[in-house]
């Protein structure tokens, strides 16, 4: 299951059990569906923290399938970023019973400091968040499934620039549907650059263009950069002339909070073949060469979306949860999270590769919603 959310219940210290002294987070509980609340994690005056939370998800009762189409996000001002990321070492506590997917994963339930968490790999990002407060919506009739128990990480990262302490935390809601009520299963297309490297005192544009191998409509897109990302974009590609339509659709100059772009149903159909052409335009004015390099010191480029429907039905995947088959539930899982189909790299850009400014013309791309 991709999972682009999904949370359910919560293990760790309650908001009601921390100090009152501390500033935490919160939010009310969602009328239908769950909230997750992350442990509180202090982080040192003038002091940069990326500070992991597993967090084993349980069912409510003997549920073992839910659906949702929409979730909140609540972080601690300031925050750069929290993530939360999956692999299929998440899915094992259900399928061959508790401690499994610790096991796999090679921790434990609890908070640590990132680097110590053997992630790449064999984690994926289904929820990148860099703003404080985040509200993601699909359309009416399209849903994501979750199951349960359930292994998350969610990575957090925090710059601290005063001179006191901050206690950070993180809040999800997610509101779920019934099963009758959904007509497509969503799916994640979560693609990055690699081979960046910026040379000290240059600008650099990097892209690629992601390209579909069958029919699929966009629900939503966003970006993933860092600091020295002058801007973002992505632009509309044609398989059938092979080119790339001049004016961006999405652009974002504003690295620390990209927004997420929601389309309307059935409003941005990609055919087979077709694409979409993302790029990210850096200004290096350090005197190191950047690198992609999986820190906050070097540089992303990353292409996220959510498209539907899915190769899965909704029969198909409650069948596969239903029996419980490992190798049925990674197929499903490879299907529904995962890169663009193919990628294209010596596609004709309208960007010029050595200007970081060629996005300044065009208007800043502002979150939106469904609601």
């Amino acid at each position: 299951m991709w999972l682009f959310w999904f949370l359910s219940g919560c293990t760790g210290t309650t908001l009601d059990e921390r100090s009152e002294s501390t500033t935490l987070v919160s939010m009310p509980l969602p009328e239908n569906g769950y909230q997750v609340v992350t442990p509180r994690y202090e982080v040192p005056a003038y002091s940069e923290v990326e500070i992991c939370s597993v967090i084993r998800l349980e069912p409510h009762g003997s549920e073992r399938l839910v659906w949702t189409n929409r979730l909140e996000s609540l972080v601690t001002e300031g925050t750069h970023h929290m993530n939360v990321l999956i692999g299929q070492f998440s899915f094992l506590d259900a399928l061959m019973g508790e401690g499994a997917s610790e096991n796999a994963l090679g921790a434990s339930v609890g908070q640590y400091p990132c680097s110590e968490l053997s992630t790449m790999g064999v984690a994926y990002t289904v929820f990148p968040s860099q703003r404080t407060n985040q509200v993601v919506t699909l359309p009416e009739g399209v849903a994501a499934p979750l199951t349960t128990p359930l292994m998350l990480v969610f990575s957090h990262h925090y710059v601290n620039a005063t001179d006191s302490p901050i206690d950070i935390n993180a809040v999800l809601n997610v509101e779920t549907m019934d099963a009758e009520n959904v007509d497509s299963v969503a799916n994640l297309i979560f693609d990055d650059i690699p081979d960046i490297e910026i040379e000290p005192g240059t600008d650099r544009v990097f892209d690629r263009t992601c390209i579909v191998d069958r029919d699929i409509q966009i629900a939503l897109v966003s970006t993933h950069n860092h600091a020295w990302g002058a801007c973002a974009t992505m632009n509309h590609y044609s398989g059938s002339t092979g080119t790339v339509d001049p004016e961006p659709f999405f652009v974002n100059k504003q690295w620390d909070r990209p927004p997420i772009l929601h389309f309307e149903p059935d409003s941005f159909l990609v055919r087979a073949g077709d694409g979409i052409h993302w790029a990210c335009h850096y200004r290096n004015d350090t005197e190191q060469t950047l690198i992609n390099d999986g820190t906050a010191e070097g540089e992303m480029c990353v292409f996220a979306a959510v498209s539907y429907p899915s190769l899965w039905s909704v029969e198909e995947v409650e069948q596969t949860v239903a029996e419980g088959e490992l190798e049925p539930l990674f197929t499903l899982l490879s299907d529904a999270i995962g890169p663009c189909d193919s990628t294209l790299e010596d596609v004709v850009s309208p960007w010029n590769p050595d200007e970081a400014d060629g996005c300044e013309a065009w208007s800043q791309t502002e979150s939106n919603s469904l609601e």
